[in-house]
C-alpha cells in the first residue's frame, strides 16, 4: 500500500454531496487528505497502518470485509465506489469477537479519513455532526439490507436479492467470495447462476 498527497477535493466532493461545507473545512480538508494504492488482493487493516486509526473511502475499485472462523473464511462485507471501509469505533471500547479484515479485489484507490482529523472537525466545526449523522444513517441502512439478506431462507432467493440491489457487483465479485458473502456452497451459486442465464437467454 502506497500514499500520496491529495488536494482534498474527492473528499470535499464527497462531503459535498452529504451537507455544503464552509470554506474553513475546504481548506483544512485540502490539507489533511491522502490518497493510498492498493493493489488487487491486498488486505489492509486501518488500526495497524502507516496512516494510524482510520477509515478509508472507496475512489475506485472493490473490497470486501472478511473474518477467519475456524480456519474457514467468511466474506461479511461486499462493497465499491464511494463507500466507507475501515471499523466504525465503539464509543464503549468493547472488543469485538471477530477482527474484521479488508481486502481489495481490484486494484483500487483510497481516500484516508483519519480518526485524528474527523474528531477534530466535530469539535470545531458543528455542521460536522450533521454530516456525521446523515454518514451514520448511510451505514445503518446498508448494515439493515445486509442483515436482512442474510435471514432470507431461499439461495436463490438471496442472490435475486443481491442481484437487484448491486446490478454492477455481481460480475465483479469472484464467485467464492459472493457465494460465502451469500451464505451458500460455490456448487449451488454455480447452479443458480446457470439457471440465471439460461432464463436470460430464453
Amino acid at each position: 500500500m502506497s500514499s500520496v498527497k491529495d488536494d482534498g477535493e474527492h473528499l470535499i466532493q464527497f462531503l459535498n454531496s452529504l451537507y455544503p461545507l464552509s470554506k474553513k473545512i475546504v481548506s483544512i480538508a485540502r490539507k489533511e487528505t491522502y490518497h493510498v494504492f492498493v493493489k488487487k488482493n491486498e488486505v489492509i487493516s486501518c488500526a495497524n497502518s502507516d496512516e494510524g486509526d482510520c477509515v478509508f473511502i472507496i475512489l475506485k475499485g472493490l473490497f470486501r470485509g472478511f473474518i477467519i472462523d475456524e480456519g474457514k473464511d467468511i466474506t461479511t462485507l461486499i462493497t465499491d465506489e464511494n463507500h466507507i471501509v475501515g471499523h466504525v469505533r465503539n464509543p464503549n471500547t468493547l472488543k469485538p469477537i471477530y477482527e474484521e479484515k479488508f481486502q481489495a479485489l481490484e486494484d483500487s484507490e483510497l481516500l484516508v479519513l483519519r480518526y485524528s482529523f474527523i474528531d477534530d472537525l466535530y469539535v470545531k466545526y458543528p455542521e460536522m455532526n450533521i454530516l456525521a449523522r446523515k454518514l451514520l444513517a448511510f451505514h445503518f441502512h446498508l448494515s439493515q439490507e445486509r442483515g436482512i439478506l442474510s435471514r432470507i431462507p431461499s439461495a436463490e432467493a438471496r442472490y435475486n436479492q443481491f442481484r437487484a440491489g448491486n446490478p454492477t457487483l455481481k460480475n465483479r465479485v469472484p464467485i467464492k467470495f459472493l457465494a460465502t458473502y451469500l451464505g451458500m456452497r460455490i456448487e449451488t451459486l454455480s447452479r443458480i447462476r446457470k439457471k440465471e442465464k439460461l432464463g436470460s437467454a430464453a
